[in-house]
């Protein structure tokens, strides 16, 4: 999936994502900081694997954790997330993980917690009821003290997650990690850089080598969602101006359409990010 965007004789070699990734990606960029975005994230989430349901839990320091979002049903919510507060979370090894700082990352619970931690109270007095049978975490710092935890779970009788599983979720972490922050991260309001931030620096070097001022201007534009009218109203230019920009842009690129512009620079970031 995705592109190689490493400069040869003739350009960058693209090799297009598909179109459901595509989409999906344009449609989590889209809805960041709406309702509709936790939507939109499990829909990217559920292109890397298959899961059952998704949690987003805050833990900030010692303080209990708070739900940001989930897709469960009354009961199970009643277990994992008003219950799962009131204490047990303090045993989760995927809340012990945050406390012991880590690394940001897609943890299986078998990465975690000890064979031990199968036969513990935690797991027979609480785990069993909330009819998981695997649980994978997308663990994302927020801040010294703060965590965001992306927890997909698969009920009883499911395959556990594979290694291959936490490798895909792994993989477009940074692009995940980018948009949870903005929508559900506190860093900004404490004047800390948050990695949305980042991701717009980096983003706004993509062709910077390649494309001049104007040309790059235009990219950016059509990578922020707009339509060639909408962008020759932003620059102040005529939309046919807009179309010789970026026709000569996707040929600077080696890119023939919007598509594989996406892809290009969904690459950049992955990559540049790391």
């Amino acid at each position: 999936m995705g592109v190689d965007a490493s400069p040869t004789a003739a350009g960058p070699t693209i090799s297009p994502i598909p179109n459901s990734w595509v989409a999906a990606l344009a449609d989590l960029v889209g809805t960041v900081e709406t309702a509709r975005f936790p939507g939109s994230l499990r829909r990217v989430l559920a292109l890397c694997c298959g899961f059952d349901s998704l949690v987003v839990t805050r833990y900030t320091g010692t303080a209990p954790p708070e739900t940001q979002f989930h897709d469960l049903d009354d009961v199970q919510a009643a277990i994992t997330v008003a219950f799962y507060a009131t204490g047990p979370y303090l045993l989760d090894p995927f809340y012990q993980a945050c406390r012991n700082r880590a690394a940001a990352g897609a943890y299986r619970l078998g990465d975690l917690a000890s064979p031990a931690f199968f036969r513990s109270e935690y797991f027979r007095k609480f785990y069993r009821n909330t009819r998981i049978a695997d649980e994978i975490g997308l663990l994302i710092p927020d801040g010294a003290e703060r965590w965001l935890v992306l927890s997909l779970a698969r009920r009883l009788r499911r395959d556990p997650f594979s290694a291959e599983d936490a490798a895909v979720l792994g993989a477009v972490l940074p692009l995940v990690r980018a948009a949870a922050l903005r929508q559900w991260g506190l860093a900004e309001a404490t004047g800390a850089p948050s990695s949305a931030t980042a991701v717009e620096d980096r983003l706004a070097l993509f062709g910077s080598d390649l494309l001049s001022p104007r040309e790059a201007e235009v990219v950016q534009l059509i990578l922020r969602g707009h339509s060639t009218p909408t962008a020759a109203t932003t620059l102040g230019i005529s939309s046919g101006t807009v179309k010789v920009h970026r026709r000569h842009a996707y040929a600077k690129l080696n890119v023939a359409s919007q598509a594989e512009l996406f892809s290009l620079a969904t690459r950049f970031l992955m990559t540049s990010g790391s």
